[in-house]
């Protein structure tokens, strides 16, 4: 579920950060994907691509 949504979340505005990069995000433009069933927020896609990469290598080490 990739999108672009306008948020009102209940945060600080100095806690609403990338998870990836870290950037600080406005309520305004907040990218927003759903990984393993829980929404994550970030700056924008690229960043969702890299985080997300890495729950995908995580999976692929931890095979048999």
């Amino acid at each position: 579920m990739n999108q672009m949504v306008n948020l009102r979340l209940n945060l600080k505005q100095d806690e609403l950060k990338c998870e990836n990069c870290g950037a600080k995000l406005s309520e305004d433009e907040i990218y927003v994907r759903e990984i393993n069933s829980k929404e994550h927020y970030f700056c924008c896609s690229h960043c969702a691509d890299k985080y997300e990469a890495r729950f995908k290598e995580a999976d692929r080490s931890s095979c048999c």
